[in-house]
């Protein structure tokens, strides 16, 4: 997967909960959390040593300004709450609008973005479920990044995934069933990744 993004220009996703996105990714650095950190990724440094467990994801930066399309995420685990239906409208790789279900997640949602500083609105980062060994049960609300074939996208600060957006604040989450293609080759289709 890592091998892939590296030599990729374009990724698109699409779902049939409504997301059409693509972003250009070419020259991005792309990095993998396999649960290790090994002396190589030590001298590294930076995002290569970042681990989660359970371990499982590739991510990278966007070339920045190239993101385009609509990216809904229907379940958002947020501070005690959970926000429905989240759809963000990205433009020349910023988000310009956002709308949810109302509730109460989502209109603290809204005054936390109103707060944030500049940063906010980028475009910040692709991230891939590689762990075959995390699943999703069906018709579940579970949106760990983790599980091979989801695919997760946000906004905002994205050090993290080796980008320059510095800023402290964001929002995304993970997208179940989706088809990502990169430069027109799927590489996860109606949420399995073709590789396994």
């Amino acid at each position: 997967v890592r091998q892939k993004l590296a030599a990729g220009k374009e990724v698109r996703v699409t779902n049939p909960n409504g997301t059409d996105f693509k972003v250009r990714i070419e020259g991005s650095p792309v990095f993998v959390s396999d649960g290790v950190i090994s002396p190589d990724k030590v001298a590294k440094g930076g995002p290569a040593v970042q681990v989660w467990l359970p371990a499982g994801e590739v991510y990278l930066p966007p070339v920045p300004g190239t993101a385009e399309g609509k990216i809904v995420l229907d379940h958002v685990p947020f501070e005690a709450g959970e926000i429905q239906g989240l759809e963000l409208r990205i433009e020349a790789g910023k988000l310009t609008a956002h709308s949810a279900k109302p509730g109460n997640a989502y209109e603290r949602l809204k005054a936390l973005y109103a707060a944030a500083p500049a940063g906010k609105e980028e475009f910040a980062f692709i991230d891939l479920g590689i762990n075959p060994n995390v699943k999703v049960p069906p018709g579940s609300k579970l949106t760990s990044w983790v599980p091979a074939g989801t695919v997760s996208l946000g906004c905002g600060g994205n050090s993290w995934v080796g980008g320059t957006n510095t800023c402290p604040w964001g929002i995304g989450g993970s997208i179940n069933g989706c088809t990502l293609t990169i430069d027109g080759e799927p590489l996860i289709e109606r949420g399995r990744l073709k590789l396994q």
